[in-house]
This record gives C-alpha cells, structure tokens and sequence, in this order.
C-alpha cells in the first residue's frame, strides 16, 4: 500500500506540479526512508500515523547526522506528501502544520481510561456469534498491544491457549504476543460460535471473520470499533491504535521495563516506545490507568 500511493505521490508531482527530475529523486529517496521506518515500526496504513510516529522518524535522522538542509529538505518533502494524501482522502487530517523544523511538536497519543474500557465491554452484546467476535477483539487488543494488521491477519495454528501466546507476523518480522485470561475466554468461546454460524465456511486460518466468513478487513475492524465507542457515549475515536496505546501506558504504569515493552510491541527504535514514559508522568493518566 505504502509504495502504491507513493508512486501514485511522485506521478502527480512529475506529470501534474511539473517538478523536476533532481526534485523527484529527492522526494522517493525520502519517502523511502519514511517508508522504511513505518514498517519498523508496525505502521502499516498511513492512516494511522500521527505527529508522535513523524517525531520519531525525526529522531532517526538526527542520530544519523545528517546535515539541517538535508533535514530541511525530508521536512518539505514530508509536508507536501501530507498534504497531498489529505487533499486526496487518503488520510482524514493532514499533518503537515504540525511539522515545525528542526522537529516535531510533541503530540501525546490518546489513551482510554479503565472506566471506557468498561463501558466498551458492557455495552458489547455478546448473545451472538459477531458480538463475541467484537468483545474478543477489545479484549485482544488492550492486552496484546497488537496492530490491528496483526490482529485481522491471526490464525488458530498461531495460538496458543494453554500459555495464552500468539505468533504475529508484521512482513518477514515474527514476534510472541501475550493475551488475557479473558481474551482467551473469548476466544474459545468464538471458535465454537464460528463452527456453528459458518459450518462448511470455518477454517482455522482465520480467526476474525466478517458476515460472509472471509476475513475481517482493517476498515471493517475501525469501523465497529468506532460505532461502539461513539454507542458507549466515548468522546475520543476509539481506534485499533488508542487500544494499544492503551497497552503500553498501562503496562509502563504497572512496572514492566522499558526494554520490555520495546519488544513486546514490535519497536525498533525505543524512543517510540519512550513516548508512553512522558505519558505517564501526567497525574490524571494515572488515575485514569487505576494507578494511586
């Protein structure tokens, strides 16, 4: 997806803005490394970057010393990249004001509250076969910390009840997430749900399944997570991303060690990951995350 829109990116900005050819090989050379970063990083849709994941980039960069007008020039190409994917609907707000050189201003990401959570469980109706479906999803996001590509991509040959492990794959990467007692719950309970609803349809090659029994998609996935944040009165937009943000904060806050949680969640780079250490100085995301 990444190289499809950027190519679609360096088209226009040849064909249609009429940049020059030296402007062109900086803009791909750039948003290469753009690219490779978010896939180090288990982004995998642009929609779901924030000013937090391009200050990182940044500070890629930085350690690789690269000269301020180099670092001037990535800016410019990242801000008029952003611009081009907003005005194309490609990402819903565009990023590209936030972007002050030499760096980012700090954007701290969204988390949910123990008591949203709640309110997320309580109003999942888990009588039917999608409902149980849609609470084992909350429940394996907030306690895996999970990507929603890695979560809509598990299969049952990749899990493990009895150790409440999953194997997940992002690209040729391969790493062990843990899940919750309760999302393991959940979980045996879909199973069976799956092989009663789908009959002939059910494999075990996907675990997530829509209406039709084929694979949840990732639009699919924000969509219902939206419709129960907005159903359970929850101000923020409740995305497969805040949950693991969630997941972080909450882990970070209950003791686990930094480097830890880097591997736990697929970073790479540990200053990603330094982002929920700022988060948790603040009091009220604290008491927010239970923690006295």
């Amino acid at each position: 997806m990444f190289q499809k829109i950027i190519k679609n990116f360096l088209f226009y900005s040849e064909f249609t803005e009429n940049k020059s050819e030296n402007t062109i090989k900086s803009l791909k050379k750039d948003l290469e490394q753009l690219e490779e970063y978010l896939k180090d990083n288990m982004i995998e849709n642009f929609k779901d970057i924030n000013s937090v994941d391009l200050r990182g980039f940044i500070v890629r960069l930085q350690k690789n010393r690269i000269s301020k007008r180099s670092m001037s020039r990535k800016i410019s190409s990242i801000r008029v990249f952003f611009r081009y994917l907003k005005d194309n609907n490609i990402i819903d707000k565009s990023l590209a004001e936030l972007i002050v050189a030499p760096s980012f201003q700090v954007e701290i990401p969204e988390i949910l509250s123990m008591d949203e959570i709640k309110k997320l469980r309580e109003i999942i109706d888990t009588s039917k076969c999608n409902g149980i479906r849609d609470r084992l999803i909350l429940e394996f996001l907030f306690s895996s910390g999970i990507t929603p590509m890695e979560l809509i991509m598990l299969s049952e040959g990749g899990i493990d009840l009895e150790k409440r492990e999953a194997v997940v794959k992002n690209g040729k990467r391969i790493r062990v997430v843990f899940f919750s007692e309760t999302a393991k719950k959940y979980l045996e309970l879909y199973i069976e749900a799956k092989k009663l609803k789908y009959n002939e349809k059910y494999t075990k090659n996907i675990i997530f399944v829509n209406g039709a029994g084929t694979r949840l998609s990732d639009r699919s996935l924000r969509r219902l997570l939206v419709r129960y944040g907005k159903k359970a009165g929850i101000k923020k937009e409740v995305n497969p991303f805040i949950f693991r943000h969630t997941f972080g904060a909450y882990m970070l806050s209950h003791g686990m060690n930094i480097n830890y949680l880097k591997e736990l969640m697929g970073h790479r780079n540990l200053e990603t990951t330094k982002i929920y250490q700022e988060l948790i100085k603040k009091p009220t995301v604290l008491k927010n995350l239970n923690i006295n």
